[in-house]
């Protein structure tokens, strides 16, 4: 057997080992993507469960809108706290303003328990029509409509490339 023919099989193995080894990467990349879409997803879910968690409890409380527009468009939401706000559960009753004063400060503690903004501005339609529209963002996207703000969620009323929320529209 010549020199040359003892190192070819070495040559065969390491070959094969190379295949094998981007074989292995390439099925972790695709776990690594996996394993980021379903964080998404249950971003999205996430999301999905405040907005219908505040649409729902303004159907509850419809003269309270007013309310709910001032307290969950508020610049600095870390402020919003039930501690001080009349508790509207059981027997205790409440007017309009003191229930959605609560409800606000639940909603905003639920949206932050989950590392989440939230925002309730006018929707993007056109028309006569004026609705109001639920923005919950999170992963650094913010709650709001903007020409010109990278980390804006949309932009007249379409989803910008990069965005990280969900838009609901509040009938």
């Amino acid at each position: 057997m010549m020199e040359f023919e003892k190192g070819v099989g070495m040559i065969e193995v390491l070959v094969a080992l190379l295949l094998l080894a981007i074989g292995v990467m390439g099925f972790t990349a695709l776990q690594l993507k996996a394993v980021d879409a379903t964080n998404e997803a249950m971003s999205k879910i996430e999301a999905m469960n405040v907005a219908r968690d505040v649409a729902e409890r303004i159907r509850v409380n419809k003269n309270g809108l007013a309310t709910y527009i001032s307290e969950l468009n508020k610049t600095t939401q870390a402020t919003l706290s039930t501690a001080g706000l009349k508790k509207c559960l059981g027997s205790n009753v409440c007017s309009v303003t003191d229930m959605a004063k609560y409800d606000a400060a639940q909603i905003v503690s639920q949206a932050q328990d989950t590392a989440m903004q939230i925002a309730l501005p006018n929707c993007q339609v056109t028309g006569s029509v004026n609705r109001m529209c639920i923005y919950v963002a999170w992963g650094g996207t913010k709650p709001i409509n903007h020409a010109t703000d990278p980390d804006a969620c949309t932009f007249g009323g379409a989803y910008l490339p990069e965005a990280k929320c969900i838009v609901m529209e509040l009938y």
